[in-house]
């Protein structure tokens, strides 16, 4: 299969053109969408079955955009996984797995988020990558690297912590994206929400991560969160479960996925969210000079 070669953009045109096809409304326009249609997509994790792994997050892909997802969320470390060096089979963020969404994508203004081993120069990150029809609209480093476990899941042998969070506009609305342990610190989650996210896109390759896990993130912070986990077998052979889910700005569970592969779909509400936060007790609260 041959694919475009996904074009590089300076910001201002990025902006002129993704205002000119939907993805980002103007400023002073109003919100151009009660409505985002989400998928979450829960796939096994084959650890380095690169090939296997990108032809199936394809087929889910598509499936998911027939359905009308305008945002699809894929697991961490989608095509790799955790294997003896992961560094061997990463690609670069404008590789052949971004190539093949984005000529997926070719006539949509949906984006997919997967979950890349990247190579980067002399440097590996865990990232998210976030594709659009016109190639990588942005690209995320993990910015919390899990160390407590030996061999290839004590990241900081192999990869580089991020240095920023990172946020997009979809459709008038700022999402977040955050990757598995950095979800374990409440202050993630909270510095995307005084960021002004109303949506949070959180991938994850564990066990498994349930709503039992999202849903005090969503409702303290009244922030949409999608999250993402892998299921089938992992690099030991044990089983994950997943608990892909989804999760409204008030805690309460949309949709959510145990023990096989599939998608959740379902359309999510942002312009609820700066009501529901302005009202928030836990969100209002704080009193952050006492806690540096």
């Amino acid at each position: 299969m041959n694919h475009p070669k996904p074009q590089v953009l300076t910001t201002g045109l990025w902006l002129m053109f993704l205002m000119a096809c939907g993805v980002l409304a103007k400023e002073d326009d109003p919100r151009s969408a009660k409505s985002i249609r989400l998928a979450v997509v829960q796939q096994d994790a084959n650890p380095g079955k690169i090939e296997e792994n990108r032809n199936k997050a394809l087929r889910f892909a598509k499936s998911a955009l027939d359905q009308g997802a305008e945002l699809i969320l894929f697991h961490e470390e989608l095509l790799v996984g955790y294997v003896p060096d992961p560094r061997k089979l990463a690609e670069s963020v404008d590789g052949p797995t971004t190539r093949a969404f984005q000529e997926l994508l070719h006539g949509s203004h949906s984006l997919i988020i997967y979950g890349l081993t990247e190579k980067k120069d002399d440097k590996y990150f865990i990232s998210a990558t976030v594709v659009s029809s016109a190639g990588v609209l942005t690209n995320y480093h993990k910015t919390h690297l899990w160390w407590k476990a030996n061999g290839p899941r004590h990241e900081p042998t192999f990869y580089t912590p991020g240095d920023q969070l990172i946020s997009f506009n979809f459709k008038g609305y700022k999402c977040g994206l955050m990757i598995c342990y950095d979800g374990d610190f409440p202050e993630m989650t909270r510095a995307y929400a005084n960021r002004g996210c109303e949506v949070l896109l959180w991938m994850n390759n564990r066990g498994s991560r349930g709503h039992s896990e999202v849903k005090d993130l969503a409702s303290r912070n009244s922030i949409i969160i999608g999250t993402s986990c892998c299921c089938g077998k992992d690099e030991r052979g044990n089983t994950c479960s997943g608990g892909s889910n989804i999760t409204d700005a008030t805690g309460k569970l949309l949709a959510e996925i145990w023990s096989r592969e599939g998608i959740l779909i379902t359309d999510i509400f942002p312009a609820e969210v700066s009501r529901l936060r302005e009202n928030n007790p836990w969100y209002h609260g704080q009193r952050p000079e006492l806690y540096r």
